[in-house]
């Protein structure tokens, strides 16, 4: 049946026998994926990478950075802050930036806003769902988690640990952080999100510090650790989390370890703030009175990428109030929060090599 071969090659490339369909290419009753196409048909060097996997990845990512910088570059012409973004860049070149990370950046792997969390956990009482939102909206949220706290007991830290404290699916640009930020971050997160994104980039922190260990941070720093500073705690422990109004007062009325925390950080670096609101908070509270303590001269600039706001005048108010705690914005068009962020850091990265 030889003779037959040639015939068969030459058929299997009629519209009949090849196709592509929903991204796998299918031959007669096989299907593949382009990437096992990739495996099955190149050549490995001795240490067993495939040189056309390679190849190809390396086309692919300069052309996905030119896209993103072309984004970045858009975004930013769009504000007239290409010179705010140039001098944050400088910041990172000389590896004095700290990623600040906040909510937004979890929620892309099914983590929920601390507005939503609160809102499904007020269902499960006898709260007023009117006067609860009415908290929301005048940004009372340590007052709305102390009214669940209160109704639910026990139940509360259950309600976070199996609401923060699961491990989800990583997704957004909080997978890129490992690649342009490689040493410290700190954040107000409960999830371990960043802790395994670390790890899986194979740059795993060296240290891991929790706000009741926070008196620490100052000297690790010095030190240089890889560390991981998660200032309101972890979810899987009640142990110095900080989410209802007294575990607030607590920590940054009644004693001094955060206050002291947040201001060795603002002392030393450049914050970068990532899906962070910065709204109604107290972390932006103890960073507005050490400005007003030590002056805007004397202590390093802060930045933020933030979503435009609705209108020019609550823009311009909110540069006003920001710039009270020495924190610029890097504004992005509204409804555009993972793909923006996504094309700044590109371009952050790229701009500081």
């Amino acid at each position: 049946m030889k003779w037959l071969e040639a015939r068969f090659k030459e058929d299997l490339s009629s519209e009949e026998n090849l196709a592509v369909s929903n991204g796998q290419v299918v031959i007669r009753s096989r299907s593949w994926t382009a990437a096992e196409l990739i495996d099955l048909i190149g050549v490995q060097d001795e240490n067993g990478k495939n040189l056309l996997l390679d190849e190809m990845f390396d086309d692919w990512l300069a052309e996905y950075k030119e896209r993103q910088i072309e984004l970045a570059d858009d975004i930013l012409r769009r504000f007239e802050l290409e010179d705010r973004f140039r001098r944050l860049s400088e910041a990172h070149r000389a590896h004095n930036v700290i990623p600040f990370v906040g909510a937004g950046l979890s929620m892309p792997s099914g983590y929920p806003s601390w507005t939503r969390f609160l809102q499904k956990q007020r269902k499960q009482t006898a709260i007023s769902e009117v006067d609860f939102e009415a908290l929301l909206e005048q940004g009372e949220y340590e007052q709305a988690a102390q009214q669940i706290a209160n109704a639910q007991g026990v139940a509360f830290n259950e309600a976070v640990d199996n609401t923060f404290g699961c491990t989800r699916d990583l997704h957004g640009p909080i997978e890129m952080l490992p690649y342009v930020f490689p040493d410290s971050v700190v954040t107000t997160n409960f999830d371990n999100t960043l802790d395994r994104i670390y790890q899986n980039a194979g740059r795993p922190f060296t240290e891991k510090l929790t706000g009741a260990d926070s008196h620490q941070i100052r000297r690790q720093m010095l030190a240089e650790c890889r560390i991981l500073l998660m200032l309101h705690g972890k979810a899987t422990s009640g142990r110095g989390r900080i989410l209802t109004q007294m575990e607030y007062d607590q920590h940054y009325i009644d004693g001094v370890t955060l206050a002291s925390t947040i201001h060795a950080i603002c002392d030393s670096r450049n914050l970068l703030f990532l899906g962070c609101s910065l709204t109604v908070d107290r972390t932006l509270a103890a960073i507005k009175a050490r400005v007003a303590e030590v002056g805007h001269d004397n202590l390093p600039r802060h930045y933020a990428f933030l979503e435009e706001p609705e209108t020019e005048q609550i823009r311009i108010r909110r540069q006003a109030e920001l710039a009270e705690c020495h924190i610029y914005p890097i504004w992005f068009p509204a409804e555009t929060h993972n793909e923006s962020i996504e094309a700044l850091l590109v371009k952050l990265q790229e701009a500081s090599q």
